[in-house]
């Protein structure tokens, strides 16, 4: 089969899919952007600290008056506006920086003087600002005591009089701030890390939404199930426990048991008879056991006998979803011949579900899983079970699924949202088509949506249903009583 989506370019329609996936694809990656934010947050603190000069200020007023014995408040003003205007160059002219370096013992000055009128007055303030509070006032004594010397020459006619003494400032003008530069830092690195990550979840060919999947993708398409909140409760969440996602749950919510009803139904229409379907995935964590554990569960709400294998017998998770913590022999201990079927069949009597567990890994899984004594069981549950849901290993990381596609009828891959790219999912399109189970198509899994997108709630949860039961009585591949 051609697959004309193998090198399918990132969909560049920004609504094909829910923008809250690029939230949480974001979020995924907070320590990341906490980390981004330490770093240049207390890059920030460390240099602003380190280049902090302080700043001291002290300030002399004086009287700007005219000599002449006609002179009115008129005269005086338009007089301070004048000299304002040429007094800070006067200040600054080498004639009265050599007169104050003079007065202060000094070769240098690196400080600033200014001077200011003060609105609608005839006062003037005039500003000296120094590294060190010591320099800044002699300066500023030493301008009192020269002033005259320059401003007789250059501006005549107006004399100064001092109203307000300098004093010796005892605290720099400016503040280092160095926290409040860390914390305005820290928050920008934080924003523009957020806005890379989006960027760089926009760009990747995954798959997002029905949409997607439909173009990306070169199978049938079943459908979506939604994001299911593992920690139901902030006091759950808070001692990290998490609920099994299970359609018996009473707390999974309506909505989620609702699509897995959905996909039981559409695939009993695919399967058109057959019984022994395999679920697999192409990467870990997408979800794949949790799919096949509520797919059986939803089938043998429906139907008489229905069996559960966890054939990953690499990292075997359906026991932990069904919360089956004393599994003490597996399917591994049947297909080495080390137990009896009767030794590990289960049988939970409430949901009416046979179960094939295991719970330790083994290396040599795809071996077992293809083996006769693997053919022999499943010919054996063709004929015992209305349906076999096999759990197979992710494709992308073991060979096993293949092995098994030449044992089962039909295949299923789970596909997480924005997670598995679509070339490499197209691959494993491509090698279920080969095998002798017939590939049904796609599922969409843990889709985050909002009412932007086209999943829409349920509302609350579930019946209520008990715990798993006690193990059923089986004789080697015979008749189950």
């Amino acid at each position: 089969m051609e697959h004309r989506n193998e090198n399918h370019a990132p969909d560049t329609d920004l609504f094909s899919y829910d923008p809250i996936v690029l939230v949480y694809d974001v979020l995924k990656r907070w320590l990341l952007i906490v980390m981004a934010a330490l770093v240049v947050g207390v890059g920030s603190y460390i240099m602003t600290d380190m280049s902090y000069s302080p700043v001291y200020k002290t300030t002399t007023t004086y009287v700007v008056t005219t000599r002449s014995s006609s002179s009115t408040v008129y005269s005086n003003l338009t007089s301070t506006t004048t000299l304002a205007t040429v007094f800070s160059d006067l200040l600054n002219s080498s004639v009265m920086r050599k007169s104050i370096l003079q007065e202060i013992g000094t070769s240098s000055f690196n400080g600033s003087i200014s001077a200011s009128v003060i609105a609608d007055t005839n006062l003037i303030n005039v500003t000296v600002s120094a590294s060190d509070p010591r320099t800044a006032f002699q300066v500023a004594r030493a301008i009192v005591d020269h002033h005259e010397t320059v401003t007789y020459r250059v501006v005549d006619g107006i004399s100064l009089e001092v109203l307000q003494n300098p004093t010796v400032p005892m605290a720099p003008t400016n503040s280092a701030d160095a926290w409040g530069e860390m914390k305005k830092m820290g928050f920008l690195a934080a924003v523009i890390v957020s806005f890379l990550l989006a960027v760089m979840s926009w760009s990747r060919n995954t798959v997002r939404s029905g949409k997607e999947a439909r173009a990306k993708l070169d199978c049938a398409y079943l459908g979506e199930i939604p994001h299911e909140q593992k920690y139901k409760t902030l006091f759950s969440r808070i001692r990290h426990k998490k609920t099994s996602i299970l359609i018996t749950n009473p707390a999974t919510s309506f909505r989620f048991v609702e699509t897995i009803r959905k996909l039981r139904r559409r695939v009993e229409h695919a399967m058109h008879g057959t019984k022994v379907l395999m679920i697999t995935s192409l990467m870990e964590n997408e979800g794949k056991s949790t799919v096949a554990v509520n797919l059986a569960l939803s089938l043998a709400q429906k139907h008489e006998k229905v069996l559960l294998i966890d054939c990953d017998l690499r990292k075997p998770a359906c026991h932990a979803v069904l919360e089956q913590k004393n599994v003490a022999v597996g399917l591994r201990d049947i297909l080495t011949g080390k137990a009896e079927l009767s030794d590990v069949m289960i049988r939970d009597k409430k949901s009416n579900l046979y179960l094939l567990l295991e719970t330790k890994g083994t290396k040599n899984s795809g071996d077992l899983v293809s083996s006769e004594k693997m053919d022999a069981l499943l010919k054996w549950a063709r004929r015992e079970f209305d349906y076999v849901v096999m759990d197979l290993p992710p494709m992308g990381e073991v060979s096993d699924a293949e092995g098994v596609m030449e044992l089962a009828d039909a295949s299923l891959l789970v596909v997480r949202q924005n997670t598995a790219p679509a070339p490499g999912l197209n691959k494993a399109v491509a090698s279920l088509e080969k095998g002798k189970a017939r590939l049904l198509g796609c599922i969409l899994n843990n889709v985050h949506s909002t009412v932007l997108s086209s999943g829409q709630g349920y509302g609350r949860g579930y019946g209520r249903y008990g715990h798993y039961g006690h193990y059923g009585h089986y004789g080697a591949y015979g008749s189950g009583k």
